[in-house]
């Protein structure tokens, strides 16, 4: 990890145990933000595969950076804690949902242009939804085993109904969107 990363993320440890948490590392991120070659240190530190890089996962901090690229979409989600999301270049879109006669029901879209952080509620259902030609380098900090969380929600795309959270399903169904948005565009 960078010099700018390792401040970070122990900052981070530190700030969670805050019950305001979120706006501490909303306002730690932001500073970040500041940071000369931050995004060149990022993406140095990206897997380049997988196009992010884990900092840290414990049962009440995740921190991850991420590169999407454009005509990235996913089902919607959640992520059951708060989440601090920084866009550290580029542009993130994502659709909002909320839970409607037992199905997902889609609600409106958010779009965030680099330098920009935003925090998310504990009860946001969202999908990415990056327009073909967007995509951007974000960072993200949850308040737990984000990956491994058992109490999070997936919902199928096409029909809206809740499953059970499965990383394998939420790839699949982002990598069957994502082929169809960047088919159209072509």
């Amino acid at each position: 990890m960078g010099k700018a990363m390792d401040a970070f993320v122990e900052e981070c440890q530190a700030l969670r145990a805050l019950s305001d948490w979120p706006q501490q590392i909303s306002s730690a991120m932001k500073r970040l933000l500041a940071a000369n070659g931050l995004a060149d240190e990022l993406m140095g530190e990206l897997d380049p595969v997988r196009k992010s890089k884990l900092y840290i996962q414990s049962p009440d901090l995740t921190i991850y950076s991420v590169y999407s690229e454009g005509g990235l979409r996913g089902p919607p989600h959640d992520h059951a804690t708060n989440a601090v999301v920084a866009l550290i270049e580029g542009v993130e879109q994502y659709k909002t949902y909320r839970v409607e006669g037992g199905r997902c029901v889609e609600t409106g879209t958010v779009r965030v242009r680099a330098p920009a952080v935003a925090v998310m509620s504990e009860d946001t259902i969202h999908a990415i939804w990056n327009e073909p030609g967007e995509g951007g380098l974000s960072l993200h900090a949850y308040g737990n085993t984000h990956f491994d969380a058992a109490d999070r929600r997936l919902w199928d795309p096409v029909e809206g109904r809740e499953q059970a959270f499965d990383h394998r399903l939420q790839f699949k169904w982002t990598q069957e969107l994502s082929a169809a948005a960047r088919s159209t565009a072509t």
